[in-house]
């Protein structure tokens, strides 16, 4: 397990026991069964490895790291830094767990692990209350690994921010192109539907060498009051003059560890946009730029920002505006190399996400009106670097008015 050229832990030990300390945290115990731990899967490769019994990764704030994993698996686990360690029945397990709490020289250690109080931000929370249960009866004060997380899973560097800023061109212009298709069917009084043009846009960001991981949305009318609709071959709107239209598409170019951009562009089809459409679409721009100013301004101030305060900020005007009951998601998404990564969000409505931004992470803004007739939502991605937010998406200030004969 010391031997060097260990490559089955994506993390810089040294980096991640520094954070430990500057925590006030013991350790970081990382447990996982049959993959539950999402974390997990991004932090070790177990390429060609079967695992099917559970196991523990304990990175102390001092010392070697020490696995814990099942006798008859010792040959499955790649090379890790540290010692290893093993058990056959749960006796022993049981035993070895506390020798692990032991090895940190605290009596009652403050580990980190994957779960959130209260369930506050379920998307690092892959522990499951049992072995909370037995890891606590041990004698360890278990806290929330929610800000290791984010801290060593949600920061870009240069070449992924670079590779974002490319997948944001592929999308504004084959969002520009799949308007412009929109139009022309209108024009020549030929057929068109949402599914039409979401299989014109999947084909558009592959031919420019991108990739998705889900079907894109495109959406009319009411469809567009459904925040994650999707048309499909069987099951699809068409798309008629009076129109309004939602597009989201998502993408990242083919590189290793590459992240994504997330957009939605609003348009008409027409040139008489009713004011209520109008109202609306600007309710929902008004929002999404003051989220930016926000951000901005306690930046400036020095001030921390945590993804809570975002969303607060949004949901304020939105709901200032008489529209509250009809913005029912949050904010805003972590992005990274899944869409949705495992950094804040800014959310203080479907959970409380009280995480900072901090510099390196990148998330979506989308506020979003979703009425009976019709749905209006517009998406940026903000990175935020050590200066403040940084926006490489380009932002709707004017709904696509199309023009259809």
């Amino acid at each position: 397990m010391s031997q060097p050229g260990f490559n089955g832990f994506l993390l810089n030990l040294a980096e991640v026991q520094s954070a430990l300390a500057a925590a006030q945290l013991d350790g970081w115990l990382i447990y996982d069964f049959h993959s539950i731990n999402a974390v997990a899967r991004e932090l070790f490769v177990f390429s060609g490895h079967m695992v099917t019994r559970r196991w523990f990764y304990l990175i102390p704030a001092k010392g070697e790291a020490i696995l814990l994993g099942h006798k008859i698996e010792q040959a499955n686990f790649p090379p890790l830094p540290g010692r290893a360690v093993y058990y056959a029945g749960w006796q022993e397990l049981h035993q070895r767990l506390r020798d692990l709490l032991k090895s940190t020289g605290k009596a009652n250690p403050r580990l980190a692990m994957e779960y959130s109080p209260m369930s506050d931000v379920p998307t690092v929370s892959y522990v499951d209350a049992g072995m909370l249960e037995l890891i606590r009866s041990l004698g360890a004060d278990v806290v929330s690994s929610a800000n290791l997380i984010q801290l060593f899973q949600a920061r870009w560097d240069a070449d992924q921010l670079q590779g974002h800023i490319a997948a944001a061109k592929i999308l504004h212009a084959t969002q520009q192109k799949a308007f412009k298709k929109i139009e022309a069917a209108l024009q020549a009084q030929q057929p068109i539907n949402e599914y039409d043009v979401q299989q014109f846009i999947v084909k558009e960001i592959q031919a420019a060498g991108a990739m998705i991981e889900d079907m894109p949305i495109v959406a009319v009318n009411a469809n567009a009051s459904n925040p994650h609709y999707a048309p499909t071959a069987q099951a699809f709107s068409p798309i008629r003059r009076g129109d309004v239209i939602l597009i989201d598409l998502w993408a990242k170019i083919l590189k290793p560890r590459a992240v994504y951009a997330d957009i939605t562009w609003m348009g008409y089809a027409g040139q008489n946009v009713p004011d209520k459409v109008q109202k609306v679409f600007q309710t929902v721009v008004t929002a999404r730029d003051r989220a930016v100013d926000f951000i901005r301004q306690q930046t400036a101030a020095g001030n921390v920002v945590p993804g809570y305060r975002v969303d607060e900020v949004v949901r304020q005007h939105i709901t200032n505006a008489g529209y509250g009951q009809y913005f029912f998601h949050r904010t805003g998404h972590s992005i990274g190399t899944s869409v949705h990564g495992n950094g804040v969000n800014m959310d203080g409505y479907e959970t409380r996400d009280s995480r900072f931004i901090i510099p390196g992470s990148a998330f979506s803004i989308e506020p979003g009106i979703y009425l009976p007739e019709f749905g209006v939502r517009s998406e940026i991605d903000v990175y935020f670097d050590d200066q403040g937010p940084e926006v490489h998406t380009p932002a709707q200030t004017e709904l696509v008015k199309l023009h259809t004969g």
